[in-house]
């Protein structure tokens, strides 16, 4: 989980229902990773989940009742929080391992500020939101806390192979010696050099993880995707075909500033 921060509040926590409703209310009907918790509910249900969900909104603060009875309003950290949550236009996807760390969440990207949305815990209907600052601050944090290395030897190339190919000889990696791995690279590529670089990457990886940035055209979410590998002395971008017809991948070397560089250029495309 990233730990900026940069907002004078605390961690705003959800369950999924009260997620949901407190987006409806903005009007958002598209919230990215959350399973819509009233599937298949009858509108006389839905109706009496709301009377619940709305008196643990207001138990916890979030939601305040005039003293009429008539109105309600959001307390506007929670509001800013939701806001960018369920209408932002670019949101990324990040799983990641880091030296026996794991985080699995998304970030929700405004012009000015970002949002972290992830579970409480790995199995609950709970979720955590908090807000990191802006784009600049959480693409330096990332880098920072991924533990990306500054640079990479200039003369090892993009490797390319085949989807099928790539994934087994992930898959595998621990299961080899060094030497089979890097034949085994080696024979896939045609480059000897790289292959030895990636196979180090891959049996003594210190960081693994993947991500899919998703902008908003008006009407669906399109998606691209990399996967990144790092060990004690190299990063690598991995990148695949999105296409069904194509079954290619391109590993390539990456520094520290190239990747913090793509991704504010993904955070802030459409800005």
């Amino acid at each position: 989980m990233l730990t900026i921060h940069t907002c004078e509040h605390d961690t705003i926590t959800l369950e999924a229902k009260e997620f949901f409703f407190l987006a409806g209310i903005l009007g958002s009907d598209r919230l990215l990773g959350i399973e819509d918790p009233f599937r298949g509910y009858l509108a006389e249900e839905i109706a009496e989940e709301w009377e619940a969900v709305k008196a643990a909104l207001c138990n916890k603060g979030y939601l305040v009742q005039d003293e009429n009875e008539m109105e309600l309003s959001m307390l506007p950290v929670v509001f800013s929080r939701v806001a960018i949550a369920g209408l932002s236009e670019r949101s990324c996807w990040l799983k990641y391992s880091h030296h026996g760390e794991t985080f699995e969440g998304y970030l929700h990207v405004t012009n000015e500020r970002v949002v972290q949305v992830c579970k409480c815990e790995p199995n609950s209907s709970c979720y955590r939101l908090d807000e990191l600052g802006t784009v600049d601050d959480v693409c330096n944090q990332l880098v920072d806390e991924l533990g990306f290395k500054e640079g990479f030897p200039t003369e090892v190339p993009a490797l390319f192979f085949s989807q099928h190919k790539f994934n087994e000889l992930y898959e595998n990696a621990l299961s080899v010696d060094l030497e089979t791995l890097c034949d085994q690279l080696a024979e896939a590529t045609d480059d000897v050099e790289g292959s030895i670089a990636l196979a180090k990457c891959l049996q003594f990886r210190s960081l693994e993880g993947e991500m899919n940035l998703s902008v908003w055209d008006g009407q669906k979410w399109e998606t691209q995707s990399a996967a990144f590998l790092a060990n004690d002395s190299m990063n690598w971008l991995i990148r695949k075909s999105m296409e069904q017809d194509q079954d290619w991948i391109i590993a390539s070397p990456m520094s520290k500033k190239q990747f913090q560089d793509m991704l504010l250029g993904w955070l802030k495309q459409s800005a």
